[in-house]
């Protein structure tokens, strides 16, 4: 049996004539019966019965129209689905992202791409750094958003964006009047630090040893986003990405540049072994469209 012998059988079946079907795969009358005859021969089994000009389906005829039709149906899924994953509209995109774009920029322009793309499968985790570097080491996500630059066969990186850390305050803070903040500044001043082995606690612990400032540490935390709380709770002062402050309602928090100039970089990590598909490179992009606008409000 042939492909084109079982769609015209098909085709036969679904308009009920001869005729009918010829239109519908645009090829004469004579050849959908001559199709007709041949897969009843290579079937041998008699299909139609012929009344009057018509073709009457026999049983074993319908019997068979209803596992070639759970075929066809198949395969019209599955060009339907070639044509999402060709326009970008299905696929898998298994994203790792650290907190400072994960807890806000990243899941609305997912939410976004999401919803653009019903049948596409989105899995974003939050994590580390650190943890993104392992995670696109091991191939275990297809896209890492990092503060780590890895240097590794099996990982490729790209620049995403940098960006300078600032000084978040309490509204009504005495050092809120500056229009920049110095480590000099920060001398005795309750400090929100962000756990000695987070990388962007270690870039600002640089700087104050660099001037031989020392910093009062009131309260630790892993994560930007709890940070800026604490900040608004009065507990301290912080330096953080300008992605996680610039989430914080202008009421709730006083935000000022810092200086020396404390620089996120920002890097996408990809499996080095492993095609990117177009869906990611859609992802990427749209998130570079993103990072860029909101970097420029910065």
């Amino acid at each position: 049996m042939k492909p084109r012998q079982l769609e015209a059988f098909r085709a036969v079946i679904e308009t009920g004539s001869v005729t009918s079907a010829a239109g519908r795969l645009r090829i004469s009358q004579p050849a959908v019966s001559k199709l007709i005859s041949e897969l009843e021969h290579s079937a041998r089994l008699t299909l139609f019965t012929r009344e009057k000009r018509r073709m009457v389906p026999t049983p074993e005829a319908r019997l068979l129209f209803e596992e070639i039709d759970r075929v066809f149906q198949g395969m019209e899924r599955i060009e339907r689905y070639v044509d999402d994953l060709r326009e970008k509209r299905a696929g898998r995109l298994r994203l790792g992202c650290l907190p400072g774009l994960g807890l806000r920029v990243v899941p609305d322009l997912v939410a976004r791409f999401a919803l653009k793309r019903p049948n596409v499968d989105l899995t974003v985790h939050v994590r580390t750094s650190a943890k993104i570097a392992d995670w696109a080491l091991g191939e275990q996500i297809d896209l890492g958003i990092s503060l780590l630059r890895m240097d590794h066969p099996s990982v490729t990186v790209e620049p995403l964006a940098r960006v300078d850390g600032v000084c978040i305050l309490p509204v009504g803070h005495p050092l809120a009047a500056r229009d920049t903040i110095t480590p000099h500044d920060l001398v005795n001043v309750p400090f929100v630090g962000l756990g000695r082995e987070d990388h962007t606690e270690q870039m600002i612990s640089r700087v104050f040893d660099y001037g031989g400032v020392p910093r009062r540490v009131q309260v630790e935390t892993n994560l930007s986003a709890v940070a800026c709380r604490l900040v608004t709770m009065g507990v301290g002062v912080s330096i953080v990405d300008p992605f996680t402050a610039a989430e914080i309602p202008s009421s709730e928090i006083v935000i000022r540049p810092f200086l020396p100039a404390i620089t996120f970089e920002m890097w996408l990590l990809y499996p080095a072994h492993r095609p990117r598909s177009r869906l990611i490179e859609a992802f990427v992009e749209e998130l570079r469209e993103t990072i860029a606008e909101k970097s420029a409000r910065f």
